[in-house]
């Protein structure tokens, strides 16, 4: 890695750029060096005097991906729950759009089989969701704030409202888990739908009348 940060940065980012792109498409064992060091402009051997295997290069194309990923968003302007909300999903795929490559190499690293990074890949994957789990519970908490709810004071709200919210998140996320672009275009609706969703739980919580 120390290496490579002497490489000018147009360089650098195309090494990087042509292993994302590569491994987007291809699971780890399958990926071809030679495409990526064509597709980078350098020899195959500077690749592995910068990184020393291609196990290593992998691993960061994968953190660097998530890292832009899962980068620090704006905090939300609305002051109601789904607003908060959704504001916080449309600045994700606003992320995933930004960076498809990134998200398409993401998605193929969670089903990668390869037993030769599976270790070192779990451990990125677990870090990276306890960050992005902490951080979308604050943003939980601040929409749950806004509502009226019956039983404000009950420290087991938190969490069920939580566990629905998540439990309604994942059932997108798995449904377009190899389609990342068809979530994209369907944003709107799959929103409405959540919106549907989460009213029949927060029925159950909120103050009559005061329903958002």
């Amino acid at each position: 890695m120390e290496h490579l940060s002497k490489l000018p940065p147009e360089k650098r980012d195309a090494v990087l750029q042509a292993g994302i792109a590569e491994f987007s498409q291809r699971m780890f064992a399958d990926a071809s060096t030679d495409t990526i060091t064509q597709a980078a402009g350098i020899s195959k051997g500077l690749l592995f005097h910068y990184f020393g295997s291609k196990k290593a290069f992998y691993l960061y194309c994968l953190q660097t991906a998530l890292e832009r990923l899962t980068a620090a968003q704006p905090a939300p302007e609305a002051d109601d729950f789904f607003g908060i909300l959704f504001f916080v999903m449309d600045q994700k795929i606003r992320l995933c759009r930004d960076f498809p490559n990134e998200t398409l190499m993401v998605n193929l690293a969670a089903r990668d089989a390869s037993a030769a990074v599976s270790t070192e890949k779990q451990a990125l994957f677990s870090r990276y969701l306890a960050e992005t789990t902490q951080a979308s519970q604050r943003v939980l908490s601040r929409a749950i704030a806004t509502l009226p709810l019956k039983r404000p004071d009950d420290p087991r709200l938190l969490d069920a409202l939580s566990l629905y919210v998540s439990a309604i998140s994942q059932k997108y996320l798995l449904q377009y888990r190899e389609t990342p672009e068809q979530f994209f275009a369907n944003a709107q609706v799959i929103q409405r739908e959540m919106k549907d969703y989460i009213n029949f739980m927060l029925e159950g919580v909120v103050r009559k009348g005061d329903e958002s």
